[in-house]
């Protein structure tokens, strides 16, 4: 609340009104209700599959997600059609931006294994509390926000991105792994380390995929297409966590009679790194195959530093 009270008074303070945008066009009304219903429709699926102990041919699982699956034609056409879509069909013909799209579905994977599952375990299998656990995971928030600022300053300096994406996708890979080892009786020194590696893994993709796209489409799409990629994240984690729910429980029922406390070390050993692993070896076929920028990363990271850097 105060920080929300403090931006609302920044903006009042300091944003221009402005006088209305000349020749705007009509809102995509009929897209944003499209889109709202079958999103909505898929999270209530994946969700209901993650988190109650139902399986796949479910009604309250599959029903969700058929129909979502089913609104993507309706909202397609509509797209195509509308004077201003939400999501413009055409920007998918664009190898980067669907690779970078694809990249940041999957990079979603590690992010949210890690930041759901590392405070569970922290909390339920070594009895730490809320507040606690929060701060045992310093060392993969740290490591995002260093991988994120030094990969836009790598990308400014060089005028290249593929190569630190890459780099990023193979340090979240061995971090994930190492995680198989995780145990009752691991070091949270060792677990810093493990989380340190994952966190400079994942910090690349939140501000390089940006930048792939904004160097990749042209200047009338950036905020569309700049927008789309933070909504794949957010679609990937939800998928990620119903995926990630179904490991965890198989892994915590097989361990059961070893002990409550093991039983939950061993399916955050089993849903953490599996789905790290999986994210990043998608990842890094994604960004693997991303063509040349049109145009210079650099000038695009050294226009949108501030966002780059709050990234």
């Amino acid at each position: 609340m105060p920080v929300g009270a403090l931006v609302l008074a920044v903006i009042w303070r300091y944003l221009p009104g402005g006088g209305g945008i000349p020749n705007a066009g009509r809102p995509d009304y009929a897209g944003i209700g499209v889109l709202a219903l079958g999103i909505s429709s898929l999270l209530i699926g994946l969700t209901t599959k993650g988190v109650d102990s139902h399986t796949w041919t479910d009604a309250a699982v599959i029903g969700p997600i058929l129909l979502a699956l089913v609104l993507l034609v309706p909202f397609v056409l509509i797209e195509n059609r509308a004077a201003e879509p939400i999501m413009p069909m055409g920007l998918f013909r664009n190898r980067a931006y669907t690779l970078a799209n694809l990249a940041s579905f999957f990079s979603a994977f590690r992010l949210f294994a890690s930041v759901i599952f590392l405070p569970r375990f922290f909390q339920e299998a070594l009895g730490h509390s809320a507040s606690s656990s929060g701060l045992l995971l310093y060392p993969l928030m740290i490591g995002m926000v260093a991988g994120s600022l030094f990969t836009g300053a790598l990308i400014g300096k060089t005028g290249r991105y593929r190569r630190w994406l890459l780099g990023g996708a193979v340090l979240a890979a061995a971090g994930s792994a190492l995680f198989l080892q995780l145990a009752l009786n691991t070091r949270l020194t060792t677990m810093a380390f493990w989380m340190a590696l994952i966190g400079l893994g994942i910090g690349p993709m939140l501000s390089g995929l940006t930048i792939v796209v904004q160097s990749n489409v042209d200047p009338a799409d950036l905020g569309t297409a700049s927008s789309n990629v933070t909504f794949l994240r957010q679609i990937g984690g939800s998928v990620a966590l119903a995926i990630a729910g179904m490991l965890y429980s198989d892994a915590f029922t097989g361990h059961l009679r070893e002990g409550m406390h093991q039983a939950q070390a061993a399916g955050t050993a089993s849903a953490l790194p599996w789905l790290s692993i999986i994210g990043a070896g998608a990842t890094f076929l994604a960004v693997l195959f991303l063509p040349a920028p049109r145009r210079n990363p650099a000038d695009t990271t050294n226009a949108s530093a501030p966002l780059s850097s709050l990234v």
